[in-house]
């Protein structure tokens, strides 16, 4: 009886002494971060005696997985919202403004265009114009600079990132050594698993599990491994072979690497991914379509007048090469393909990219993607037995805004691929093509008089020039209009005229003109000439008006007051101004970020609950603990008073047995 009991007050010594134990391991860990506080279990054995079962972790799983999640998410809007408020202040400040240098450009055309022939205001336009273009390679260079730190951050997170999966890796290791042949569980490993999970969780979006071996497994939310039992993958960041200017996640296994899903990523990692894609990407083309749409527009204006020396206007600006991107699985050798923006299409342009794709010995597929890289309907067929190449070998591709030389098709298989984006850097590419002011064409390329001898003071005016290319208008390569070519309206009755050639030869007829503006287009004649006219008020019978090269007056403003006019028009996509464009940018760019500092701080106070239900559950409590201690050191007195009494029990049978 007295070994039974002293079995028993042995075993409840012990029990004891372990529970104190572990009270005092929580109670020194009050202040560890990760730490979860420990629990000694005892069972009953059929001896009476209790036993120890083991020493485990008080956690709840489900509560460290939202304590990730909300992590992640708070990382990700932290993260976003750093970058983007940064961005919002360097665009939102009104010294780098577009707005203020398109203002000052235009303003200097219409100095320009109260006296024409004053030398110092045309190169003072000129200089506007030059000071545009650098400022857009400024704008450029900002958003260049932001996408540059964005990722270089990514490049060190992922850096961070990798070294934490190693850690979890190595200590799957160390925890399934100690654990092998041990009935206790290497708890303090775990707790160090747990904090690490949580910190890459502050990196990435991820999910935690346990094998059955009890090691713990980490992957990607999308489910892409990052720590397989003792092995950790690389997660890193490569250039798109596609599109190098773009980066693109990769997991590397070591003898092979497979692309990482980088929808919903998650933390900051996602954070700068998305900051590049959604600002600078979207950024730098929204700049170069602004570069383009206004390069474009006063191009084509400038070739429908005459500049200071008399002569058609070329283009005033420059725009840049379009990089082509030929796919890496291309069979062909094709390597002088080349794309540009087709003249007076830039309202057609995309945001997205391009891709040109060889489906038949005769045709190319083009396909246009948005930034999302989601199919756009603006696709076409460029079927090269009916399709008619320019004078230079270009294929103008309708709709899309933008033409292709193929240059020897012999150099393509099919299904060779070539990707491209016309707005992609366009903003750093485009450059002032005009020498000086005088290459500024204010002018209109004809005059037009009114004959002395007219009954009634109506007089003729030029209302449009729409076209002034030889081969397709009424305009010659010698600076005449052609002899066919509409030169004088005379009228018939006081509402029917008649259109004669240089001969006299009538044209065209009309009867009954309801109105007087537009006559050529009236008469059917204005798009083949590539000009109309309009008179001021009610002619009479008999009264004949003149167009000619020859009536021009040396201050003639006609094209300069259109060149100035372009500011008001809807140049960007055909939809917004060139600074309706601009504000809108800016606009987003400050409402983006005023809606992730709200998601930041919503994010943090989740965050803050669900680190709070953590503690709840797994952190340690002092109270708590002095009550245990003090429950346990009775305990413990006990289990000695039980041993006393067993020994006093047994000397006692052995002096009856003497």
């Amino acid at each position: 009886m007295g070994s039974g009991l002293y079995s028993i007050g042995l075993s409840g010594l012990q029990s004891s002494n372990a529970r104190i134990n572990t009270t005092g391991q929580n109670t020194a860990n009050v202040d560890t971060e990760g730490y979860s506080r420990q629990k000694t279990a005892t069972v009953s054995s059929p001896t009476g005696a209790v036993r120890i079962q083991d020493t485990s972790r008080i956690v709840d799983k489900f509560v460290n997985d939202q304590v990730r999640t909300d992590t992640s998410s708070h990382a990700y809007y932290d993260t976003y919202h750093s970058m983007m408020s940064t961005a919002d202040g360097l665009l939102g400040e009104n010294s780098v403004s577009l707005n203020n240098y398109l203002n000052k450009a235009f303003k200097s055309l219409h100095e320009v265009n109260n006296d024409p022939t004053s030398s110092s205001l045309r190169e003072l336009a000129h200089s506007s114009l030059k000071d545009l273009t650098e400022h857009y390679h400024t704008l450029s260079k900002l958003v260049g600079e932001q996408k540059t730190i964005a990722d270089k951050q990514t490049q060190t997170s992922l850096g961070e990132l990798n070294n934490l999966t190693r850690q979890v890796a190595h200590l799957n290791s160390q925890i399934l050594q100690e654990e092998t042949g041990s009935t206790s569980p290497a708890n303090e490993l775990r707790d160090q698993q747990e904090l690490l999970a949580k910190e890459i969780a502050s990196y990435v979006n991820v999910k935690v599990q346990y094998a059955d071996n009890g090691v713990m497994t980490v992957h990607l939310g999308s489910g892409q491994p990052l720590v397989m039992d003792k092995t950790a993958t690389v997660l890193k960041a490569v250039p798109d072979v596609n599109n190098p200017s773009q980066k693109k996640l990769f997991i590397d296994f070591g003898k092979y690497q497979v692309a990482a899903k980088t929808e919903h990523l998650g933390g900051s990692i996602g954070a700068l991914m998305d900051y590049q894609t959604e600002f600078a990407e979207k950024s730098d083309r929204e700049l170069g379509l602004n570069a383009i749409s206004i390069a474009d527009a006063m191009n084509q204006q400038n070739g429908l007048g005459l500049d200071a020396a008399g002569a058609f206007g070329n283009d005033l600006f420059k725009i840049g090469d379009i990089k082509v991107y030929a796919d890496a699985e291309n069979k062909g050798e094709a390597n002088d393909i080349a794309v540009h923006v087709s003249a007076g299409k830039s309202a057609d342009v995309a945001l997205g990219s391009y891709e040109l794709a060889k489906t038949d010995d005769n045709q190319f597929t083009i396909k246009v993607f948005d930034l999302d890289g989601k199919a756009s309907p603006k696709s076409t067929l460029l079927d090269l037995t009916t399709a008619q190449a320019d004078k230079n070998g270009d294929y103008h591709l309708d709709g899309l805004g933008v033409s292709v030389h193929l240059g020897d098709l012999n150099d393509y298989e099919l299904h060779d691929t070539y990707r491209f984006s016309p707005t992609d850097g366009a903003a750093s590419a485009i450059s002032i093509a005009a020498k000086n002011g005088d290459d500024i064409a204010l002018s209109a390329p004809l005059g037009v008089t009114t004959n002395p001898n007219n009954l009634s003071d109506a007089s003729l005016s030029l209302t449009s020039v729409t076209n002034t290319d030889p081969s397709s208008s009424a305009f010659s390569v010698n600076g005449e209009l052609y002899p066919v070519a509409p030169h004088s309206i005379y009228f018939t009755s006081d509402n029917a005229y008649e259109v004669r050639d240089e001969q006299g030869n009538v044209l065209s007829s009309v009867n009954d003109a309801q109105d007087f503006k537009d006559l050529l287009a009236q008469a059917g004649l204005a798009e083949e000439a590539g000009f109309d006219v309009s008179i001021s008020s009610s002619p009479k019978a008999g009264d004949e008006f003149s167009m000619s090269m020859g009536d021009l007056g040396s201050a003639d403003n006609f094209n300069g007051l259109q060149l100035a006019n372009l500011q008001n028009q809807s140049l960007v996509s055909g939809k917004t101004t060139l600074a309706e464009a601009f504000s809108d940018m800016v606009t987003s760019v400050g409402s983006k970020s005023a809606a992730l500092e709200t998601n930041r701080q919503s994010s943090e106070v989740v965050m803050n609950q669900s680190i709070a239900r953590r503690d709840e559950v797994s952190s340690v409590s002092l109270d708590e603990e002095a009550v245990n201690l003090l429950k346990y050191q009775q305990s413990y007195s006990a289990a000695a008073q039980v041993i006393t009494a067993a020994r006093t029990t047994f000397d006692a049978l052995l002096g009856a047995v003497r």
